[in-house]
């Protein structure tokens, strides 16, 4: 008899990605195929996400047509802050971010019940435990030699445009022990990279982050550690003698800033100033000197001027910002930014956020002619018409001829072009080869 097949659709950010493949695994511990492609299932699960108005649109258009083909089980970020979902036709369980591993046991229990009354397990995110999920092979979801691995939940953030702490709760960490164990599960699959994810990294705080990354540096067979976003707050003196020690400590760091001028951080309600992220991006090169910095920006916040739009850009061109993460401020019900006036006109934001990232792209460029004629060493992630593609050391997609190369293998190559879109190169070959 046939597996029942179960379709896992998941919006939203890197956690969300981690939460399904967890959930994933655990369906088919329970004799179910569970896969991500756009097929008929028997039952489907969307795991969505609120961070903008748009994202929850989206997951309510998700679960539609996915109720459209078969019941349906809704969790995540939208789902534990607005009621819709429940009169949605065929949406049988309706779960928030607590407990999300209960999906299993609700989708188990209506297979063999086939009840038809909606399951409402949306429950308070306070005082919320941290929930253990475990990976085994992240093979649902992942890429095949580089894996996420979740270490916190949750945020005590105030950021006024954000909804997201209400959606998550308050910060809850991951055990240092919980973590290695995961690693050393992933590196035996063959994960040459790890990256670690959470609503708000730099708030780990089961031990220093840095003292958790100088552990995780000692799996063995792991080649390369990456971190998600962090906090400028978060780069300390100690934390960067604790990275800059780890030879898997890859050199790119990406910054939460939203902006770089002193009154619109203000508003924001961001717990740092202009001269701050100055401050951490020099001590970030002071230990790591060809680290690569890329930035979360929010272009056209409430009363933002053209005067303090440049003043962010110029930053960004100074600070040798390689790549911006630019988008224009969208306002979210429920957040005191939403209500404040001063609201920048939709075409403006539109035409701001255009600008910097053209800017942006440009200092790219030159970072990037900087590196002409130095090695870099790529992971490579796929392969097509005879071409390695990966991201290099520095976090910059780059491609190169492919001879005798595989997924998951490491290879050192010049650099010597950008062509707007990836660094091209060529294997820097070993004395063996050129004989």
């Amino acid at each position: 008899m046939k597996n029942k097949t179960v379709g896992i659709y998941t919006l939203g950010c890197r956690v969300n990605q981690y939460e399904s493949c967890a959930i994933s695994e655990m369906l088919e511990a329970l004799g179910f195929e569970a896969t991500g492609k756009n097929t008929q299932c028997d039952y489907y699960i969307v795991n969505t996400c609120a961070v903008t108005a748009e994202s929850e649109r989206k997951s309510r258009q998700l679960v539609r047509r996915c109720a459209a083909k078969g019941k349906v089980f809704v969790i995540g970020c939208a789902s534990q802050i607005s009621a819709d979902f429940f009169d949605i036709e065929n949406v049988v369980y309706v779960g928030g971010c607590r407990d999300k591993s209960a999906v299993v046991e609700a989708l188990t229990k209506y297979d063999s019940e086939n009840s038809e009354n909606v399951i409402n397990n949306v429950t308070s995110m306070d005082n919320a435990p941290y929930e253990e999920l475990n990976l085994s092979s992240a093979e649902h979801l992942f890429s095949e030699c580089r894996a996420f691995i979740k270490i916190q939940d949750g945020c005590n953030g105030k950021c006024s445009y954000c909804i997201i702490p209400k959606c998550r709760g308050k910060v809850r960490s991951r055990s240092a022990e919980e973590i290695i164990a995961e690693a050393e599960r992933l590196v035996k699959c063959g994960y040459q990279e790890i990256i670690l994810t959470g609503i708000e990294v730099g708030a780990y705080n089961k031990i220093p982050l840095g003292e958790l990354i100088k552990r995780l540096s000692k799996v063995e067979g792991l080649k390369r550690l990456r971190l998600g976003s962090l906090s400028p707050n978060i780069i300390t003196e100690q934390f960067m003698k604790d990275v800059s020690g780890c030879e898997c400590f890859m050199p790119h760091i990406h910054l939460s800033l939203q902006s770089c001028n002193d009154r619109v951080l203000k508003l924001m309600c961001r717990p740092y100033r202009k001269q701050d992220i100055f401050d951490r991006v020099s001590l970030i090169r002071s230990y790591i000197p060809n680290c690569s910095i890329s930035a979360d920006i929010i272009v056209g916040f409430p009363t933002e001027t053209e005067a303090e739009f440049e003043e962010t850009a110029l930053a960004l061109t100074e600070l040798k910002v390689f790549h911006v993460h630019s988008f224009p401020y969208s306002e979210r019900k429920g957040t005191p930014a939403a209500t404040m006036e001063g609201s920048i006109p939709k075409h403006i934001r539109t035409e701001r956020n255009a600008r910097l990232i053209a800017l942006c792209n440009g200092v790219k460029e030159r970072i990037i002619e900087s590196y002409k004629g130095n090695t870099t060493s790529v992971l490579i992630e796929k392969i097509e018409n005879g071409r390695a593609i990966g991201h290099c050391n520095e976090f910059i997609e780059a491609q190169f001829i492919a001879e005798d190369a595989n997924i998951g293998d490491i290879i050192e190559i010049f650099i010597d072009s950008y062509n707007g879109a990836r660094i091209e190169g060529r294997v820097v070959k070993t004395e063996e080869q050129y004989e």
